[in-house]
């Protein structure tokens, strides 16, 4: 009997609902089993239990710990720094960065966008070419 292959997964903390649910719905049509986080520490958490995961999506106002500071805690940690992070915000800027570390696996999606724009960002971030 082969050994069954397991899905790749994403981590979506989003503290919005409706948010958490736009990018699932993008997330498994790009053949991804979700998780989600909502908010920062929930994600952080969960981060630290298990770190398997072919993408981060992080919304940026969040409670308790807002997207950049996870950010940061991914980047720091050895067994998660590898891992695509997308920043999910509404703002255009990318004011508050102080600190952060932005790197080619760090990309930031407009989640006003549209739904088109968020499955562009997705494909990118998994390095598949688009459709």
């Amino acid at each position: 009997m082969p050994d069954r292959v397991l899905p790749e997964r994403v981590l979506i903390a989003d503290d919005d609902r409706d948010a958490r649910v736009l990018w699932a719905a993008v997330a498994e049509a790009e053949g991804l089993q979700v998780t989600e986080a909502e908010d920062g520490r929930e994600a952080v958490e969960i981060l630290d239990r298990d770190g398997d995961f072919k993408l981060v999506i992080l919304d940026v106002m969040m409670p308790y710990v807002e997207g950049y500071e996870v950010l940061k805690h991914i980047r720091s940690v050895e067994r998660l720094k590898e891992i695509p992070v997308i920043i999910s915000t509404a703002d255009r800027t990318t004011r508050g960065l102080t600190g952060v570390p932005v790197d080619e696996k760090t990309s930031f999606i407009n989640k006003a966008a549209g739904l088109d724009n968020m499955r562009r960002g997705v494909i990118q971030a998994l390095g598949k070419s688009s459709v």
